[in-house]
């Protein structure tokens, strides 16, 4: 009787750890955004209190892409002296810290409070992936998905919120962005969960003949991921700004950035789950770079025509380029123990090579008082996204293990 009551409830005990997992997975992924996304619709009125040029402004957006690539590599090490699960808990903590101190009046305060949000983004950045790829190996790109759904969730939110929450605290722009840390403080209370059971010191070692530097796949990937991230996070940088510029409100150009962000929800679930069952991804990547430059092009040769198609498919492109970003992290490295490794590579020079494209998109637009040339430039950057995607699936193995 013992033994068939033991055999089954250790299947249901299973069931609700992964059911908690998945919980804790997407509630601290929501929070890998919202200080960034919920920071372009409110750009305008930031830039004219703290009485700076676009480029300085972009530094809010700057620095933490600039943490994301910096420490990225540290994530990995950091797993050696405490378990991914409690290096994820105190990471989201971080983040809400920094939240918090980006209420404070001055950039004394603001600035600290950007490079926790940042290191805290950077260390979960490279952990999460690499939980899905060790605790779901068989749905690696449901999984994918349904992580890049909450992170893009996240920025879809933040995005259309940023605005109204500055009027109901009386026009305050501080208290706007300092609401996220109640949500980092609701990521930890589900993460804590996660890490009954589970060791709290670190051992993810890698076996040997695991280096990532001899994956002859980590240099496209790196440079997919980084240049669409330089892509994404300078339209949802600017996008409000230049909306603006040609006649739109903030509330009118919020609304446009959130349509942007959610748009991207479907792609994002979508787009890890056929990418991982398609024999070769190639047509993918062209199609979803030729999204992103539609849109570009749009608000280019096009700028009298309304805003939303354009937005619209930028948020196609981009809803997809990350996802898959992440697919080819999860699938090109050698075996699961080298996935840390290879996402601590991509995205630390990915995201190093992302921090230049708000800040020179800003430069390019003090320097031409104009859009067109920052638009053209970003155009190329699109251009660089679509190489890179195609160098990364040349001659794909069979990668579905």
């Amino acid at each position: 009787m013992s033994g068939e009551g033991l055999t089954e409830s250790t299947p249901a005990l299973a069931g609700r750890r992964t059911a908690l997992l998945v919980l804790g997975l997407v509630l601290v992924a929501l929070n890998l955004r919202p200080s960034l996304a919920g920071f372009g619709p409110l750009l305008g009125q930031i830039q004219a209190e703290l009485g700076v040029s676009a480029a300085t402004v972009s530094l809010l957006t700057t620095i933490p892409l600039l943490c994301w690539g910096l420490l990225a590599p540290l994530a990995p090490l950091l797993t050696r002296w405490r378990s991914s699960e409690t290096v994820v808990l105190l990471s989201t903590g971080l983040i809400g810290v920094g939240a918090l101190l980006r209420v404070g009046p001055t950039l004394g305060w603001i600035l600290p409070g950007t490079v926790l949000v940042g290191a805290g983004i950077a260390l979960n950045n490279v952990l999460l992936p690499s939980l899905v790829r060790r605790d779901f190996p068989r749905q690696v790109g449901l999984m994918t998905g349904v992580y890049t759904l909450a992170v893009v969730g996240g920025a879809a939110m933040a995005s259309g919120l940023a605005v109204p929450l500055r009027r109901a605290f009386g026009g305050e722009w501080r208290a706007s962005l300092g609401v996220w840390a109640g949500l980092a403080l609701l990521g930890m209370l589900a993460w804590l969960p996660v890490l009954f059971g589970r060791q709290t010191r670190g051992g993810w070692g890698a076996p040997a003949g695991t280096s990532v530097w001899r994956n002859p796949y980590a240099p496209p990937v790196t440079l997919f991921m980084g240049f669409q991230a330089l892509v994404f996070f300078t339209w949802l940088t600017w996008l409000p700004r230049v909306l603006q510029d040609r006649g739109l409100s903030p509330e009118a150009s919020g609304l446009l950035l959130a349509l942007g962000n959610l748009v991207q929800l479907p792609f994002s679930l979508g787009v890890p789950v056929l990418a991982a069952r398609l024999r070769g991804a190639r047509p993918l990547v062209v199609a979803i770079s030729g999204l992103i430059a539609a849109g570009l092009l749009g608000l280019l040769l096009l700028p009298a025509a309304p805003p939303l198609p354009w937005v619209l498919l930028l948020g196609m492109g981009s809803g997809s380029t990350f996802p898959l970003a992440l697919v080819f992290i999860a699938l090109r490295a050698s075996n699961p123990a080298q996935v840390p490794r290879l996402s601590a590579l991509a995205q630390g020079v990915g995201y190093l090579l992302a921090a230049s494209g708000p800040f020179l998109f800003g430069a390019l637009h003090d320097r031409t008082a104009a859009w067109t040339t920052p638009l053209w430039f970003l155009v190329g950057c699109t251009g660089l996204v679509l190489l890179a995607g195609l160098w990364a699936t040349r001659a794909e193995p069979s990668t579905r293990r």
